[in-house]
């Protein structure tokens, strides 16, 4: 079972879809845009994150699972230079008296007889390349992990900070300082492993933070997932993906308007159906009054309160040209209440919004966590067609929306 759907080792919360999540994180969204795809406003809408918020997120989540490994790391810089085994290395040189490593053929013919000065080769200890390229590269990268968590959470090192300086400061130094930092591969991690202590711990490390560059559904569900603040977010996307999924099942050629970020002013999807007919899909569906030319009836009735002008808009929003609408609204919570309560007032008022407005035929969905949502239910109201389900429904909502608006 993937571990999206039932919390980490230790950890349990309310399912995301996961198959719906690696849609989107699979195929619409790189590892450099996951940040960015994140960055929502808060569900308040008052205040927002920034891409370099979300990543601090990701590295705190990381610091905390280095902790027990860094923990056990040398506290002082020159207890690497003692642990670092050394190789023997033969260079050529120029002396100006012969040695025991003197070439008298090749002295002979760059001097000529007698010489004035010899040539020969002279031994120089170097570091073992395996483990200083791979000391380097671990300690560069905890550095920059480091760095990016503490912007926001200045104590997240404090239990490792001593281990953490003093390893990136031998890397500064001889014999470190000279060698390339080189993230070592599979094969290279279990010969580091083999090389005792603390090269165990350096390999294991080295692995963990190795996740840094791993896809993005590997991201989300190792470093993000974890973060209360952020498991709203992945369900929000999770839910797009079960979208994407059941409209391509539905015979609906999907194409991407642009990388996805919140808050965008167009569409982030168009969905072509087998009669091809056109839909529009928006990732947060504010964005949508601006496009038809029409203010918001939230803005016009908060016009007299002394607060920055803002229109309400659904996590997601499908819609034809001038309508019908498909308003989905992504409430995650383990809380039954909280979703039913807060997804159904969130479902009415897009409705009666969008209704009003544009006088379309209007279906409005709350959608919950798998098994907090239970089977779904729907009510016909004035304003449209108002209902909350869980993500398993969405495939035959949107049959039934296609099949009504074709």
């Amino acid at each position: 079972m993937d571990p999206l759907d039932v919390g980490l080792i230790g950890l349990t919360w309310a399912p995301i879809p996961s198959s719906g999540l690696r849609e989107v994180l699979g195929k619409w969204i790189g590892r450099g845009e996951l940040f960015d795809g994140l960055a929502f406003p808060d569900e308040d809408g008052l205040s927002s994150w920034s891409a370099a918020d979300v990543e601090a997120r990701a590295h705190r989540i990381l610091l905390e699972r280095l902790k027990p490994l860094v923990a056990r790391l040398p506290t002082r810089a020159d207890e690497w230079n003692d642990v670092l085994p050394a190789v023997r290395l033969q260079k050529a040189a120029v002396s100006l008296a012969p040695t025991s490593g003197t070439s008298w053929p090749a002295t002979r013919i760059r001097f000529g007889w007698p010489p004035t000065e010899f040539v020969g080769r002279q031994a120089v200890r170097n570091a073992d390349s395996l483990l200083a390229t791979a000391l380097k590269w671990t300690f560069g990268k905890l550095a920059e992990v480091r760095s990016s968590a503490i912007e926001a959470y200045p104590d997240a090192d404090a239990a490792i900070r001593k281990q953490i300086d003093a390893g990136y400061r031998a890397a500064s130094r001889p014999p470190l300082v000279s060698v390339p930092p080189i993230r070592p591969g599979r094969h290279d991690l279990v010969a580091i492993r083999r090389a005792g202590t603390p090269w165990g711990l350096v390999s294991e490390i080295a692995d963990e933070l190795a996740l840094l560059d791993a896809p993005p559904h590997v991201l989300a569900t190792e470093l993000l997932a974890p973060d209360d603040g952020i498991r709203w977010r992945l369900f929000h996307l999770g839910v797009l993906g079960e979208i994407l999924q059941a409209a391509r099942g539905l015979g609906c050629a999907v194409r991407s308007y642009g990388p996805l970020r919140p808050g965008g002013g167009r569409p982030s999807f168009e969905l072509q159906d087998v009669q091809g007919g056109t839909l529009d899909l928006w990732f947060e569906g504010a964005g949508i009054w601006q496009a038809a030319g029409l203010r918001s009836p939230y803005s016009e009735a908060t016009s007299g309160i002394a607060l920055k002008e803002r229109v309400l808009g659904a996590d997601l929003l499908l819609s034809r040209p001038n309508g019908p609408f498909l308003i989905i609204e992504c409430k995650y919570s383990s809380n039954p209440d909280f979703v039913a309560r807060n997804g159904y007032y969130q479902a009415v008022t897009y409705a009666a919004e969008l209704a009003s407005r544009t006088g379309a035929k209007v279906t409005s969905i709350a959608v919950g966590p798998e098994g907090i949502a239970g089977r779904g239910g729907f009510v016909d109201l004035n304003v449209g067609q108002v209902g909350i389900c869980p993500p398993s429904a969405i495939p035959e909502v949107l049959r039934e929306f296609l099949s009504r608006t074709a």
